[in-house]
C-alpha cells in the first residue's frame, strides 16, 4: 500500500496508517450492512458502532455523521465497478464486450444488498449535497467507459439518433439498472430471463 509523500513521491504506509485504513473500511462495510438491513434513517451511529465492535467515540474519530458514512460508501462503490470499466476498455469485439458488460452490470445491480443500498444512496443523494458528488462521479465514470465502447461499434451498428454516445450510454445504463432492480428479489430463473430480455432490448436500442 502506498501513501502521498510531501515531495510528491510514493511511500509505503506505516503500520498505524494501514490499521487506520482497515478500521475505516470495517466501519464502512458494517454501516452498509446496517443500512441494508434497517434502512438509513432507522440506523443510528450507536447501532453501527455496536455492530462493528468498537466504541462510539472511536467511530466518531473516523466519521462524524451517518451522511459522511454513506458518502464514503458511494465513493467505495467505484472499486466494485472498476473491473467492469476495465473490461469495457479491453481490446476485442466491441459488440461482445458490450454484451458481457450488460450481463455483468445486471448481475451486480440485481444483488439484493446492492439494490437496497442503491435505493438508500439515491434517496440520500437527493437530500444531501455531500453525497451527490461521489454518487454522480461513479455514474459519470461508468457512462464515460460505456460511451467509449459505443464509439468503437462498427459504423451503422448504432442508430443515428441520439448521435451523442454519452446520451445513448446514459439511456442504456438506465435500462439495465431499472430492469435489474425490479427483479433483485426474484428467483434466479426470473433474473436470468429478465437479463436476456434486457440484452435484447439493448441490441434493439443499438440498432442490431
Amino acid at each position: 500500500m502506498q501513501g502521498d509523500d510531501p515531495r510528491g513521491e510514493e511511500r509505503a504506509l506505516t503500520k498505524r496508517e494501514i490499521t487506520t485504513l482497515e478500521r475505516r473500511r470495517h466501519i464502512v462495510e458494517t454501516a452498509a450492512i446496517c443500512f441494508v438491513e434497517q434502512g438509513f434513517h432507522q440506523t443510528s451511529i450507536r447501532d453501527i458502532a455496536k455492530r462493528a465492535g468498537i466504541s462510539l467515540g472511536n467511530l466518531y474519530n473516523h466519521f462524524e455523521t451517518k451522511t459522511a458514512l454513506i458518502a464514503e460508501i458511494a465513493t467505495l462503490e467505484s472499486e466494485d465497478l472498476r473491473d467492469m470499466q476495465s473490461a469495457l476498455a479491453a481490446d476485442g469485439d466491441p459488440g461482445a464486450i458490450l454484451d458481457r458488460f450488460i450481463a455483468d452490470y445486471f448481475a451486480y445491480v440485481a444483488r439484493p444488498e446492492n439494490a437496497v443500498l442503491a435505493a438508500e444512496i439515491t434517496a440520500e443523494a437527493m437530500r444531501s449535497p455531500q453525497i451527490v458528488g461521489p454518487y454522480l462521479d461513479n455514474r459519470r465514470t461508468l457512462i464515460g467507459a460505456l460511451a467509449a465502447i459505443l464509439r468503437r461499434m462498427p459504423e451503422g451498428a448504432t442508430p443515428p439518433c441520439p448521435a451523442d454516445p454519452v446520451q445513448l450510454a446514459e439511456t442504456l445504463l438506465d435500462v439495465i439498472g431499472a430492469a435489474a432492480s425490479r427483479v433483485a428479489f426474484e428467483d434466479a430463473a426470473t433474473q436470468e430471463t429478465t437479463c436476456a430480455t434486457t440484452r435484447q432490448v439493448a441490441a434493439r436500442l443499438l440498432g442490431n
